[in-house]
């Protein structure tokens, strides 16, 4: 069975459904890559985790966590830090807040020699990672582009995920970074939205049309850079779809209507829904359906990452498109 390596950082979760002082507050794990490397974790494929946590009860606890998603795990445990993030759910389907505290933790600061993933990259098959990580540390940088030319030279299908975090890095930073590596990406995720402010696209939208601006960007960014599959969420207030872009063809979700409890991993559980569809060998039509679905469902409960299986995925496309 085909691979799956991760390379991300999972930090504590630390939750509130509003900013009072006297709110209430739960917490969890999460982070984008772990988010999406769960999701196929949990439908039996070979999947990897790489990361670095301190090595004290939070850090084995979190080696847990991940294993009860049927993930193998490569760790580093060190004296360092663990990250920590705060969010609260935006009211009426508007962005959720999120404040981090991650500087020095563990995972920034974590140098991986590259021989190791020389030898590491022998048995992998796709490399998942984020736009967040190298927004994290130079170090975190470093370790990506040695694992892009590394999973070249096996032949590593590379999933990349843009995820633009402007409270970690600049725009000028993370559009220097992505131009470096996105020649290199098999599967891109992203939104039209986020595209367009990364590689300064400029495109004209029919606002009839939840699909248009979508599939202009799409258009633009393939005149530039060779992808070839491209997945993009599309959100419209309450109203969420995607598109994916694969051998020269468009092909467009159902458009769903709900109510977003929590934005938070949605994205992920689109990229690790898409992905079960690839790797199973799914037709296109097949895995927009599903992917999309995974997406607005991921909208409709707390925490990152997406526990409902495929069956209640399946069924909420019959109650929720528009």
């Amino acid at each position: 069975m085909d691979k799956i390596l991760g390379y991300g950082e999972i930090m504590v979760r630390i939750s509130s459904d509003d900013e009072l002082s006297d709110s209430s507050y739960v917490t969890g794990y999460g982070g984008c890559e772990a988010n999406a490397i769960a999701f196929l974790g949990q439908r039996g494929h070979n999947c990897q985790f790489l990361s670095s946590f301190p090595d004290n009860f939070m850090g084995r606890d979190i080696e847990l966590f991940l294993k009860s998603f049927n993930i193998d795990c490569k760790l580093n445990f060190d004296e360092n830090r663990l990250g920590v993030f705060f969010t609260i759910p935006g009211k009426n389907n508007k962005p959720t807040k999120i404040i981090y505290d991650r500087a020095n933790s563990s995972f920034s600061l974590y140098s991986i020699p590259k021989s190791d993933l020389s030898n590491s990259f022998k048995e992998i098959k796709y490399l998942l990672i984020s736009g967040i990580t190298p927004a994290l540390s130079s170090q975190c940088q470093k370790n990506i582009l040695n694992m892009v030319e590394v999973a070249k030279n096996f032949d590593v299908k590379i999933i990349y995920d843009i995820n633009y975090r402007k409270n970690l890095w600049s725009m000028s930073q993370c559009r220097l970074f992505t131009q470096k590596i996105l020649n290199s990406v098999d599967f891109l995720f992203t939104s039209s939205n986020t595209l367009k402010e990364i590689l300064e696209i400029n495109v004209s939208s029919n606002d009839d049309d939840i699909f248009d601006e979508t599939k202009k960007t799409v258009k633009e960014l393939l005149k530039v850079y060779k992808i070839p599959c491209v997945a993009m969420t599309i959100r419209n207030e309450n109203k969420l779809a995607a598109l994916i872009e694969y051998k020269s063809n468009n092909y467009t979700s159902d458009v769903y209507e709900v109510d977003q409890i929590d934005r938070v991993g949605a994205g992920d559980s689109f990229l690790g829904a898409t992905m079960h569809g690839f790797i199973s060998g799914w037709d296109i039509e097949k895995i927009i359906s599903f992917s999309a679905s995974s997406f607005a469902i991921a909208h409709t409960f707390k925490g990152d990452i997406n526990k409902f299986n495929d069956s209640e995925i399946k069924n909420f496309i019959n109650k929720n498109v528009c």
